[in-house]
């Protein structure tokens, strides 16, 4: 290592930085000279997934590389980004067990309906509570973040959870290959804001939409307009609300719009869970089997080879399990599989037919 030249070590230090963080890290730690010529690729691929102080010494940590830096900037080329923290956990975990002094929690699960809503209460005014500091705090830093990552990031999974974003950021991903959204379309970058003539993501080739947890709309007739390159798309977790989600996912996809994604290949679709199994089909039973019918005609009339998946089959909730884990280390798992060895991904259903939800 010693006796090799400088720009080796540095190319060596892109192919090992792939995992989202912890290999730049240790190679910062090596010594003063593996330090510095790992310096340009220590930011390479990052994962950021715990809570928003984690984020802002992140920020932190690049700004001050990139002010030592003389000869090559330090770039993010991957960034996966969770503002779930730890699960909903999370939200909740720093708050004390009662609102008040005054009215202590009770121990044990409830014993009447008056303390079974009395919990309810109590949860919801925790998860305002505890909702509205992470507003605050990711208010604070992910702006920072996406203007200092978007000139240069390659992939990016993003899951924004329920924040609710208060500023707009005026921005361009000129370089973006592969998007995952979890939880609707980035709050912070409405479409609204942003003329049609100019694409955000104007080298977006691989778009996931990870419909859980919250029902935003989705207009994939404006992803159309700003993403015109993109030639797979996945849409998991489609449920048929809101009507304009499905509406305008037929439409894009379908003959009477081909300049609507004109570059597409192929489209993977992933229902929404089915209703629990009764003994007999009710009204939401006979909705959802309508809607499957719907989804396989869609499939027929689309311009582009379009698959859809079997349901998503919803794993049984385990005690002190947050459901919410499994989605974000899934996405996780399939960012690093696209980074680290250029392997499918999510897009392995669509490739060569084998099945894996998306939880």
């Amino acid at each position: 290592m010693d006796k090799l030249a400088v720009e080796l070590l540095t190319l060596i230090s892109f192919y090992a930085c792939t995992d989202g963080g912890p290999t730049g890290c240790s190679l910062s730690l090596v010594s003063r000279r593996i330090r510095e010529v790992s310096r340009p690729a220590r930011f390479f691929s990052v994962s950021l997934m715990t809570s928003p102080t984690q984020i802002e010494q992140f920020l932190e940590c690049l700004q001050n590389e990139r002010a030592r830096a003389t000869d090559m900037l330090p770039r993010v080329r991957h960034l996966c980004l969770s503002l779930f923290g730890n699960g909903t956990a999370t939200t909740t975990s720093t708050l004390p067990a009662s609102p008040s002094p005054s009215m202590p929690a009770p121990v044990g699960p409830p014993r009447s309906r008056v303390e079974f809503l009395a919990a309810q209460r109590r949860r919801a005014q925790q998860w305002h509570t505890g909702q509205d500091t992470l507003d605050e705090q990711y208010g604070r830093i992910i702006p920072a973040l996406i203007r200092a990552v978007a000139p240069d990031v390659h992939t990016f999974a993003f899951l924004q959870a329920q924040w609710r974003s208060t500023s707009v950021i005026r921005c361009v991903f000129p370089n973006l290959r592969e998007l995952t959204l979890v939880g609707g379309d980035p709050s912070f970058q409405p479409f609204a804001f942003v003329s049609s003539d100019k694409p955000l993501y104007p080298a977006l080739k691989r778009l996931h939409h990870i419909l859980a947890w919250v029902g935003k709309d989705v207009d994939f007739m404006q992803w159309g307009l700003h993403a015109p390159n993109v030639t797979h798309l996945r849409v998991s977790r489609l449920d048929y609300h809101p009507r304009i989600t499905v509406e305008t996912l037929d439409q894009a996809i379908g003959e009477n719009e081909p300049e609507c994604f004109p570059h597409l290949q192929s489209v993977v679709i992933q229902p929404c869970p089915a209703p629990p199994p009764v003994a007999r089909m009710g009204p939401t039973h006979l909705a959802f089997r309508d809607y499957l019918v719907y989804l396989e005609r869609l499939a027929e009339r689309a311009r582009v080879p379009v698959r859809v998946l079997p349901p998503l089959e919803m794993p049984k909730l385990m005690p002190g399990v947050d459901p919410q884990q499994k989605c974000i280390h899934r996405v996780k798992d399939e960012w690093l599989d696209r980074v680290e060895g250029d392997g499918d991904g999510c897009w392995r259903e669509g490739m060569h037919g084998r099945q894996a939800p998306i939880a």
